[in-house]
């Protein structure tokens, strides 16, 4: 039975090839735009599951209580503190990114990736190893490394390096290492990444001497590490959290600074939008959005082969009713029919995941990530993919089986099936969903792509173009280099900054309200050497800028913007106490960041041992040169360093690429959409044109022309292109509005952005039906009488 369904199946796709061929053309493109948008999907929710003990695998957060913010920094003292009071704790590290470099060929490379940390690690996260084991002790010698397959590789070729010493440079000192073993490379779908491991004590001199201390092991306020824990089975991890608070009391006081908390290992990548300095992470509402457009255009895909297979299986009417005749009941013929539509996706599969694998390397592009088939979600990819295929067919066949099954033998043998008429209210009904979203999709697009050229177009408040910010951390000859760069004559003007504008991170502290001292109030900080206000063409609005002729501005005055005024409650701030400092002035407002935060209240201090860059505002049309004379002068200073710089506008744009992804992935949704959309109108219109051949001849043999016939062909279309745009305005700006108010700087939504999604329907529309109208006018009426 199930072969003599697949010959059938086949018959009438040859039968029908133009039909047939519009539907897998239409379907292989939405099962590939979803087949990309699944392959994100999968492996963005696959991390961490390559860890085997990840449900009981936690890492503990840590809330700020004055800074109301939550990290995932931690005291050193903390691991050891949890394995002595919580029973419950079967195994807990700490561990911190180090600086290491490591010698090949005599010459000393950077390994990136080194974690600091102890021998638990292999026993918390699922490390497999090529040579050696994951022993207790196997990092309990402070001279211990472990390697990854791809460092051993490149420091010792294939050989085992099992007990062999590499010279490392470690926090600037050189030291030699002992392999102890070497692990295979971690998976990508993993949050912990790590290409080698040694001891964990190596960081604590490194804190000691950063932080001028000698406590960095012992201190309850050095949050530099990262603790991981592994409960055991019966854990309850609220109970375990309850407990921190008593810890918390002992170790800080009655009014502890920090709370501690547990965040399980799958939650990680996913769960931490809160978290600061989290390191590797996901978005979870991009994969609802991404999601939900891989639904809307396998819809439109679905409505599509539902218009079609309505349109021309109505044709089939006889042939139903034979079969009838002869004996086959209502199931058999549904059968048949959700068969030849499931038989049919199934002939798209292939193709569709051609067009996903040529597709996917510029699909990684915009949805900035590597779209890599992880072979550990191979299962997970074929179940999705065949499952998805099949459900399509299903949904897409049910009604047309449903409805032509129901069909009686008598009103089939008196021809009283409306060809191309049937239903056609369900059929227009549906054609307008596909239009609501290719309207909902362009004018979207185009309110992403307004908000972002409202991003780059902002005025920050200061000097947004002409600016690069060069890379001079740790650079022994900073004063000489600034001196060399003041002295082009390109150079208007130019100074050092800890991080240039607008800054991607962020320092703060807490400072007491000046009218109710109980009330904290946050203020972020900003570092800066002479002359960078200046550079950067932020105005002083009050008092002075930093000077050299004052010496105690360097250490003992610091500048407020209008924000950090407002919010301190300060009036006539100058020669006020902020701290130790005394406020000299007050700048006006601008965005510290980027339009994704409000501007925050600022402190503004001047530094003379952490300068990390230093902004160049040149003259305009004189980077070229500029660039060339600043390398030069750099290798003088630093020959052994490569030179390193970026233009304020490349980092603006980097700030909003996001958005500017995300209205270029929506755009080429929205043309699939209306590609597969317009294919089945063309179809649809091709099949109807065909069975109003002998109308069309009666009109023309009664007087009507040309003209006319084919504005009755358009006139219901377009109807159909008005109501479509129509409801995607309220549509539209419903989920557009959500999406601004992200936003605390963003742009009004414009009459015209739905004004040209209408336009662009209806010329795609109109376009695709006079096609046919145009052929079916023209016909011959004697023909066109004689047509069957």
């Amino acid at each position: 039975m199930f072969r003599n369904y697949l010959k059938t199946a086949w018959r009438f796709v040859k039968q029908n090839k133009i039909f047939a061929g519009i539907n897998v053309l239409g379907l292989s493109i939405a099962l590939a735009a979803s087949f990309i948008i699944l392959l994100y999907v999968i492996n963005e929710l696959s991390y961490n599951n390559c860890h085997t003990n990840r449900k009981q695998v936690y890492r503990v957060l840590n809330y700020y209580v004055d800074f109301n913010n939550l990290q995932a920094g931690t005291p050193y003292i903390l691991a050891k503190t949890l394995e002595d009071d919580f029973p419950q704790v079967e195994k807990v590290v700490n561990e911190k990114p180090v600086s290491l470099k490591l010698k090949q060929n005599d010459e000393f490379i950077q390994v990136y990736q080194a974690i600091a940390t102890d021998s638990e690690i292999f026993d918390i996260f699922t490390i497999p190893f090529i040579w050696g084991t994951a022993q207790n002790n196997l990092l309990d010698e402070k001279n211990a490394i472990v390697l990854s397959r791809e460092v051993a590789e490149k420091l010792f070729g294939n050989i085992n390096p099992v007990g062999k010493e590499v010279v490392g440079q470690i926090n600037k000192e050189e030291q030699i290492f002992i392999v102890k073993a070497v692990f295979e490379n971690l998976p990508p779908n993993s949050t912990f990444k790590a290409k080698c491991f040694v001891n964990g004590k190596w960081t604590i001199n490194d804190i000691n001497r950063s932080f001028r201390a000698t406590d960095a092991d012992v201190s309850w306020n050095y949050n530099f590490w990262r603790t991981w824990v592994l409960l055991s089975n019966d854990s309850k991890v609220a109970d375990l959290e309850s407990q921190f608070r008593a810890l918390e009391k002992k170790n800080m006081g009655d009014k502890p600074n920090y709370n501690y908390s547990l965040q399980n290992l799958s939650d990680v990548y996913l769960g931490s939008d809160q978290v600061l300095n989290t390191g590797m992470k996901g978005n979870m509402s991009n994969i609802k959005l991404f999601l939900a457009i891989a639904v809307l255009i396998l819809l439109v895909a679905s409505f599509n082969f539902i218009i079609l297979s309505t349109a021309v299986s109505t044709g089939r009417a006889k042939e139903i009713g034979i079969r009838k005749t002869n004996g086959a009941g209502i199931h058999s013929i549904r059968n048949q029919l959700l068969i030849e539509s499931m038989f049919l996706t199934l002939l798209v599969l292939p193709i569709a995941l051609t067009m996903a694998w040529f597709s996917k390397s510029y699909a990684g592009s915009l949805f900035q990530t590597k779209l890599e088939i992880w072979d550990s979600n191979l299962s997970a990819y074929f179940i999705v993919y065949l499952s998805l295929t099949i459900l399509i067919g299903f949904v897409s066949g049910i009604y047309t089986s449903y409805y032509l099954s129901k069909l009686s033998v008598i009103s089939i043998l008196k021809n009283n099936i409306r060809k191309g008429k049937s239903k056609p209210y369900f059929r227009s009904a549906m054609i307008v969903v596909q239009l609501i979203i290719f309207c909902s999709f362009v004018s979207g697009t185009l309110i992403i792509r307004s908000q972002y050229q409202y991003a780059l177009n902002k005025d920050p408040g200061y000097h947004p173009k002409d600016i690069i910010l060069v890379d001079v951390k740790d650079c022994a000859g900073y004063a000489s280099f600034l001196n060399s760069i003041r002295s082009n004559p390109n150079v208007i003007m130019a100074a050092g900054v800890m991080e240039g504008l607008p800054m991607q991170g962020s320092m703060s502290t807490m400072y007491p309200h000046f009218q109710d001292k109980e009330q904290k109030v946050y203020v972020e900080g900003l570092a800066i050497d002479y002359g960078f206000l200046k550079t950067m063409g932020i105005p002083v609005i009050e008092g002075r800028d930093f000077s050299e002729e004052f010496g105690s501005d360097l250490k003992q005055s610091v500048i407020l913007n209008e924000s950090a005024v407002k919010q301190l409650g300060i009036s006539d701030p100058l020669g006020k106490k902020l701290g130790y400092q005394t406020i000299i002035g007050v700048v006006k407002d601008f965005n510290l960041h980027s339009i994704h935060t409000e501007i925050p209240p600022l402190s503004i201090s001047l530094t003379d041992r952490y300068i990390r860059q230093v902004a160049v505002h040149y003259k305009q049309g004189t980077i070229g040169s500029l660039v060339h004379a600043l390398e030069s002068e750099w290798k003088k200073i630093e020959p052994d360093r490569p030179f390193s710089y970026m233009s304020i506008e490349d980092l603006i744009q980097s700030l909003y690429a996001s958005e500017k992804n995300l209205s270029t992935i929506v755009s080429i949704f929205a043309l699939f959409t209306l590609l597969i959309a317009a294919l089945g109108l063309f179809g649809l219109t091709l099949f109807v044109a065909r069975t109003r051949t002998k109308e069309v001849g009666i009109k023309k043999v009664f007087g009507s022309s040309e003209k006319i016939i084919i504005y009755s062909f358009l006139k219901g279309n377009f109807l159909l292109v008005v109501i479509a745009s129509f409801i995607s305005i309220p549509v539209t700006i419903f989920f557009m509005v959500r999406w601004l108010n992200k936003f605390p700087y963003h742009t009004t939504i414009s009459w015209w952005v739905f004004a040209i999604a209408f336009v662009i329907s209806t010329v795609v529309v109109l376009s695709t039906v006079l096609y046919h109208s145009f052929r079916a006018a023209r016909t011959n009426p004697v023909k066109a009488l004689r047509y069957e």
